[in-house]
């Protein structure tokens, strides 16, 4: 898999839909990768370096990229959604910056999101639905929400879908408010077992 990409602008393009960006490796390797269109590149020969999404399909292969892990993790989370493919989920991201997005989600207002060309209003509201569960909507960095994001990270590595993800999380809450000094591998034992 292919998750971090470094080298030399070598030509940019931007259609009506997508943007791209034709990066030189040190290695001599040459990779397109699609960007969100809100990104402003280096110019011709400089220095540009993405985190990557590789995704394959029986019929094509595309690399997509992002400048921090997190917008990455962000647009997986969206391609996840049943309906939302790489190009739904980078219209999103060429549309709404990532604080619009979780406002949009938090808010539940399907109506600015159907905004994004080719998504649509059902869509949209499954997006809502979908991300309001898996998504940390604050930035805090306490210790209880680093121990929530690890607990959602192993949760759909162990292949849990969005719901259930939004549920054991619930659970997982009311733990921590009766036993502060849990560790992650005994949160994850306790709320898989309920």
């Amino acid at each position: 898999m292919i998750s971090f990409i470094k080298g030399e602008v070598q030509n940019k393009t931007t259609t009506a839909k997508e943007s791209y960006v034709d990066i030189l490796t040190s290695g001599g390797v040459g990779y397109k990768i699609c960007i969100p269109s809100t990104y402003l590149t280096p110019r011709l020969g400089g220095e540009y370096s993405l985190f990557t999404h590789f995704h394959v399909r029986e019929d094509t292969q595309a690399l997509y990229g992002f400048q921090t892990e997190e917008e990455r993790e962000f647009f997986e989370q969206l391609i996840q959604v049943s309906g939302v493919g790489p190009k739904i989920g980078m219209a999103i991201l060429s549309t709404y910056s990532r604080k619009e997005l979780e406002m949009i989600i938090e808010e539940g207002d399907a109506k600015s999101l159907s905004k994004t060309p080719g998504l649509g209003m059902k869509r949209a509201q499954k997006v809502i639905i979908e991300l309001r569960g898996i998504i940390d909507l604050t930035k805090e960095s306490t210790e209880d929400s680093l121990i929530l994001k690890d607990l959602k990270d192993a949760l759909k590595a162990l292949g849990f879908d969005s719901k259930a993800i939004k549920e054991k999380v619930e659970l997982a809450e009311k733990i921590l408010l009766k036993e502060k000094d849990i560790d992650i591998g005994e949160l994850i034992k306790k709320v898989i077992k309920e």
